[in-house]
Formats: C-alpha cells, structure tokens, sequence
C-alpha cells in the first residue's frame, strides 16, 4: 500500500490507519512519536507538486 500524506493543523501527516467510522490514526512526517487520531473530514490530502 502506497504511503498517503495529508496535511492536519498545516503539518504534514502520513496516514497509519483509516477506521471505518471516518477516524483515522496519523503520524507527523517530521516527529515519528507524534500520533493522532482526528477524524477524515478535518485533513486536506497532501499534494507533492504543490
């Protein structure tokens, strides 16, 4: 599976898990330790070309 980025709270955030209720675990790109779990409808997919 292709890693996903989204940008949370304008961090960058690689997706670790996606529950079927909408909530999704994330992990800072640049602090590894840092997890969060926030719901889809609060990220903004991140675009590489941007």
């Amino acid at each position: 599976m292709k890693e996903q980025y989204v940008c949370y709270e304008e961090d960058k955030y690689v997706v670790i898990y996606q529950y079927d209720s909408g909530y999704c675990e994330i992990k800072k790109v640049d602090n590894p330790l840092k997890i969060e779990l926030v719901h889809r409808s609060e990220l903004i997919r991140w675009s590489e070309e941007s």
